[in-house]
């Protein structure tokens, strides 16, 4: 087939296959929503969302604006176009550092073979050994020096220069990481580390030190006492060029890395009282409910929340409309229900704050205010406890684009507070048709479904069944707004499929003379009146 070989066309070029499929069902399509692409490759909506920005990114599809938003293929010749200076850029770059690759796998094979030697272990004692191991530990490392100590430890390299020597090979092209605990007492010599040094704080509740160079070796203090006396014997340390446990310990101390603060934000935070980055996860409702508030508190430009239903957030509506009259711009998100109509329909109507609906139902809660902090919550997931907050740029933005994808998707909420209105009208008409009649000894369903001749199954907003004459029934819709020639368009070919059966129009809107004509040739009956009571009278 034409498609199949144009996906494996594609993938030649470089593309992946879910990508090639996707761009080749899109040029097929024409502009197409998201959901067209998810019911065809039978994917969730947010993978089927990645996937669809990874090919806008790389210029094989653009998005059109719209509601929904849709999505058209880029023409061929320009995606073959853009492929081809992709993959002559990636050679010509492979031919530019062919050389340095070749170098690269040397090194690493010299370092598999050395590795394959004895490991050996050493026992080192006093301050004046420790610093002449770390000093050729430093000179023997090739890409990255990892060290935890203590600020005294750094003060103490300064006097050794040694903090000489890490800066030499910083110069050279080695990468120097170090964690250790800032305080009010150790900005000085904290602030010099940091102008040379990639530098991170952690809390250290013991003098403890640690060295990693590169993969190759490690030295780890079993005692130390943490004076700035530069000859003292109480200063032990385990060496090891054993590979297992270098890895080991590179592993933690990467895991202790990731984790860190920054030093700038550390110091920021004690000159000038700047929260520091950080993350908090909440073990109880009150904890949570706590944080929620005092981020609605402290927002003073914007706030996003996107919630499954306002009535359970640990907030109130009063609260929200006066920070818009603070000058705060919010942007609700939330999934329309029966059980907070009510309040929903009480923003809306004050106009004061942005809300949409939710076109995903989700239980996911999220808040995020002044784009500075972000607070997540997925009640009942078993992975979670209550919730998680962080202000650390990265997870804000993170939370950014996740509410700003349901945003993109979601609906006007005036839209469905109409759909709901209609819906209770119906149900209202329906439910006065049924009770009329049950009072004759039918058997009603509101709403009802039935079978036709062809194994069709057609739902009904009220089915009426004759008890004494079986398979005559009446098939009721109940129409309260909008053209009733849609409806009768819709219901045209029931006539041969439902033998023995009549379908009924309950319109509280006026036919016009080509609508019930329209009806009649396709033995439609059309009951209409002003009032549900006049149209349940007509039965």
């Amino acid at each position: 087939m034409a498609a199949e070989r144009l996906t494996k066309s594609l993938k030649d070029l470089g593309l992946r296959e879910e990508e090639a499929e996707m761009y080749v069902f899109i040029s097929a399509m024409g502009p197409t929503p998201v959901r067209a692409v998810a019911r065809k490759f039978n994917l969730n909506r947010m993978r089927i969302y990645r996937s669809l920005k990874a090919l806008e990114e790389k210029k094989l599809v653009q998005r059109v604006m719209g509601r929904p938003v849709k999505f058209v293929a880029t023409p061929m010749r320009s995606v073959i176009d853009q492929r081809i200076g992709v993959l002559r850029q990636n050679l010509s770059g492979l031919e530019e550092n062919a050389e340095s690759i070749v170098s690269e796998w040397k090194r690493l094979s010299s370092d598999t073979l050395e590795s394959s030697e004895e490991p050996r272990f050493r026992i080192y004692q006093g301050r004046q050994n420790v610093f002449d191991l770390l000093f050729e530990m430093v000179e023997r490392s090739g890409r990255v020096i990892r060290l935890v100590t203590t600020t005294n430890d750094l003060s103490r390299f300064a006097l050794a220069g040694l903090d000489d020597k890490l800066k030499a090979m910083k110069r050279s092209g080695v990468e120097v990481r170090i964690l250790t605990q800032i305080d009010a007492g150790s900005l000085d010599v904290v602030g010099q580390y940091a102008k040379s040094f990639d530098l991170r704080h952690i809390n250290l509740k013991t003098p403890i030190r640690f060295a990693i160079t590169d993969e190759k070796e490690a030295l780890n203090t079993i005692t130390m006492d943490d004076s700035m006396n530069m000859t003292t014997q109480t200063d032990m340390g385990l060496w090891t060029d054993a590979s297992n446990y270098v890895a080991a310990q590179r592993t933690f101390f990467d895991a202790l890395w990731s984790l860190a603060d920054d030093a700038n934000s550390v110091i920021r935070f004690i000159q000038t009282g700047t929260p520091k980055p950080e993350m908090k996860t909440f073990t109880t409702q009150e904890d949570y409910n706590s944080t929620f508030h005092d981020m609605i508190g402290r927002a003073f430009g914007r706030i996003d929340l996107l919630a499954k239903n306002i009535t359970t957030l640990p907030t109130t509506l009063s609260e929200l409309e006066e920070k818009t009259r603070k000058g705060v711009d919010i942007r609700l998100l939330i999934h329309t229900e029966l059980e907070n109509i009510h309040e929903i329909d009480k923003i809306v109507k004050k106009n004061i704050i942005n809300i949409s609906e939710n076109a995903v139902i989700t239980d996911l809660v999220l808040l995020i205010v002044d784009q500075k902090e972000a607070l997540m919550n997925i009640p009942h997931a078993e992975t979670q406890k209550w919730a998680l907050w962080s202000n650390i740029n990265t997870y804000v933005e993170t939370s950014t684009i996740v509410f700003n994808d349901y945003w993109n998707l979601s609906k006007p909420i005036k839209e469905k507070l109409e759909q709901i209105d209609r819906l209770k009208r119906i149900d209202f008409v329906a439910a006065k048709i049924r009770e009329r009649f049950e009072e004759k000894g039918w058997t009603v369903e509101v709403p009802g479904t039935l079978t036709g001749v062809s194994w069709k199954t057609y739902m009904f907003d009220v089915l009426a069944k004759n008890p004494d004459k079986t398979g005559v029934n009446l098939c009721i819709d109940v129409i309260t707004e909008g053209p009733v020639f849609n409806k009768i368009i819709e219901r045209s070919t029931l006539y041969s499929d439902l033998v023995g059966s009549m379908v009924v129009l309950a319109s509280l809107v006026k036919c016009r003379p080509e609508e019930l004509q329209l009806a009649e040739l396709y033995q439609i009956k059309i009951v209409y009146a002003e009032t549900p009571e006049e149209i349940v009278s007509s039965f």
